[in-house]
């Protein structure tokens, strides 16, 4: 099967790359997409119309939104939501005129990331903007409108709205790199890419053996 692994920032990039090389059970197409909606929009669309993928994978790293989610726990995004976005009534918040309100993972990438033995792994919903998450009243924001959620990042909802516009089963693999107790964010995200090693991304190797040769 045909995976297309996107990512990011260079070294979210740099070390999913190494994990998943020489990879042998699928063909592995990694995109180093850049920060935010327009970029991992765009690519997502480039992926998708220049190489057909059977699924595509967001991955990189994710700010905690729950109190109980920890650095270095990995999420999944069972959903993905837009916290940043206001359409109008009859929408609700967070969605696209004539688009999901959340979307969905899609069941069999999901299945594979649940049969996995690794108590890191956290299952729920990915709240998506183009907003680093820098402190309690932030997360306050997120929570307000979607108080399921466990992480936020930048580019699983734009990624995930165009997989579902082009029919591509998505899903979104995030490791936490800072968290919600912590009122230096911005310092805490930075401490974690001067220290964080190939370990944090290896879950991404499993995942990808875990998925089966046809979905």
């Amino acid at each position: 099967m045909k995976i297309g692994i996107m990512t990011a920032m260079d070294r979210e990039f740099e070390m999913a790359s190494k994990v998943l090389k020489n990879h042998g059970k699928h063909v592995i197409i990694p995109v180093h997409c850049g920060w935010g909606k327009v970029n991992s929009a765009v690519n997502a669309y480039k992926l998708i119309t220049e190489h057909h993928p059977d699924c595509i994978i967001s991955t990189g790293c994710a700010g905690g939104v729950a109190a109980d989610i920890h650095l270095l726990d990995v999420v999944v995004a069972a959903q993905v939501a837009y916290h940043d976005c206001w359409y109008g009534e009859p929408n609700e918040y967070g969605q696209v005129q004539g688009f999901p309100a959340r979307f969905d993972a899609d069941p069999a990438l999901l299945d594979a990331a649940r049969s996995l033995d690794d108590p890191h792994l956290r299952f729920g919903l990915m709240a998506s903007g183009d907003r680093f998450c820098s402190g309690p009243a932030d997360n306050a924001v997120i929570l307000g409108h979607f108080p399921d959620a466990l992480a936020c990042d930048m580019e699983s909802g734009a990624i995930s709205q165009v997989c579902h516009s082009y029919g591509v089963p998505f899903m979104s693999v995030r490791v936490i790199s800072d968290t919600a107790a912590e009122e230096d964010r911005l310092g805490q995200f930075t401490d974690f890419w001067s220290t964080v090693g190939r370990e944090s991304f290896e879950i991404l190797q499993k995942l990808v053996d875990a998925i089966p040769e046809k979905i």
